[in-house]
């Protein structure tokens, strides 16, 4: 993204956004009742995908190797990682915020676990607990989203309607415009 100030163009550079998967879906659904993982980790990449795209920041979200390596269903933007059978989502953020060196300073780390917070922080990287970010989420523009949210039978889903003939929103045109428009120079 691009910003004109004073006829000089400056690039804007956004703070990435590194998930402890597990520790932040404990804190959205602290009594999920019977609802799969799958459906959880489904819900919390959904809600990471709108606050990714009303803040324009990259996020990844980093979850224990008990599963599979899938590609987001939201879009690429969003980056999930699942860590090998051998490595912890927990080690997974530490060796990754060692590796960045300078650009460490760009990271936010969310997690609640004191272990990554106090190493992640030691190297330079903001941290936020998952409490407080779960706050951050119901402040985005998500409430078209939440309120759309149901739980039936201790699993969770969501209403979509695909191919809606409803006009879009002044804010939709927004977030498309933000997304088709950041990369430009």
């Amino acid at each position: 993204m691009y910003i004109l100030t004073a006829g000089i163009t400056m690039r804007t550079v956004h703070r990435e956004i590194v998930v402890d998967g597990y520790n932040l879906i404990h804190k959205l659904f602290p009594s999920p009742a019977s609802a799969s993982l799958e459906i959880l980790r489904h819900e919390t990449e959904k809600q990471l995908f709108a606050f990714q795209q009303d803040k324009l920041c990259p996020i990844t979200i980093v979850y224990d190797g008990k599963s599979g390596p899938r590609e987001s269903a939201f879009g690429a933007p969003l980056h999930i990682v699942f860590t090998s059978a051998s490595k912890s989502a927990d080690l997974w953020i530490i060796d990754y915020v060692k590796s960045l060196n300078p650009k460490v300073k760009m990271v936010t780390i969310v997690s609640s676990d004191e272990e990554i917070r106090r190493y992640a922080a030691a190297f330079g990287a903001k941290c936020i607990t998952s409490e407080k970010f779960v706050l951050q989420l119901k402040k985005t523009g998500n409430a078209d989203y939440r309120k759309n949210r149901h739980v039936h039978s201790g699993q969770l889903s969501v209403k979509e309607n695909k191919f809606n003939e409803k006009l879009l929103s002044d804010q939709e045109i927004d977030r498309w415009m933000k997304l088709f428009t950041r990369n430009k120079s």
